[in-house]
């Protein structure tokens, strides 16, 4: 399941560029855009350490160098104090709002979800069912719109026979 997790990883690879562009434009002179990162770990396994740890590496192999990063750990305590806590579920304005007063560009939110597990028993097979889901915003501060806003669902199956 680590694999898949890191598989939604790698997609995402394909989403943060859809913002350079638009960091090149906000950009003046030399200076890089600010982007915040706001990860959460909501995953409750055993793996949870290794699942941040990997998200870790790969924010900072994609944003490293043509960002600055700011840790995202202030923005969400904000908006916990004004009642908001799910930030997937939370409205753009009010997570504008809690980075309004700051000189963010960007933000990034992302969350891993509880992995959802099923099992399936036949009369011949016995069966699991694994999905990891995602949400991923991308919002950009400037310009007040979002650049991205979904999620990534990672679904995989093992089966064996009984017997």
């Amino acid at each position: 399941m680590i694999k898949k997790v890191l598989v939604i990883c790698l997609m995402m690879v394909l989403v943060i560029p859809s913002f350079s562009y638009a960091a090149e434009q906000n950009a003046v002179g030399d200076q890089k855009a600010v982007v915040a990162l706001l990860f959460v770990n909501n995953a409750k396994s055993t793996y949870d350490d290794e699942v941040a740890q990997k998200m870790s590496e790969n924010f900072n192999k994609l944003l490293n160098g043509k960002y600055t990063v700011v840790p995202g750990d202030r923005y969400i305590e904000r908006l916990n104090k004004t009642g908001i806590n799910d930030i997937t579920t939370a409205e753009r304005s009010d997570i504008v709002e809690a980075f309004r007063g700051d000189k963010i560009d960007y933000v990034l939110f992302v969350e891993v979800q509880p992995f959802i597990r099923k099992e399936r028993i036949t009369f011949f097979v016995y069966g699991k069912d694994m999905t990891a889901i995602v949400p991923v915003k991308i919002i950009d501060l400037v310009n007040n719109k979002y650049l991205y806003n979904g999620k990534f669902t990672e679904f995989a199956s093992d089966s064996s026979m009984i017997g």
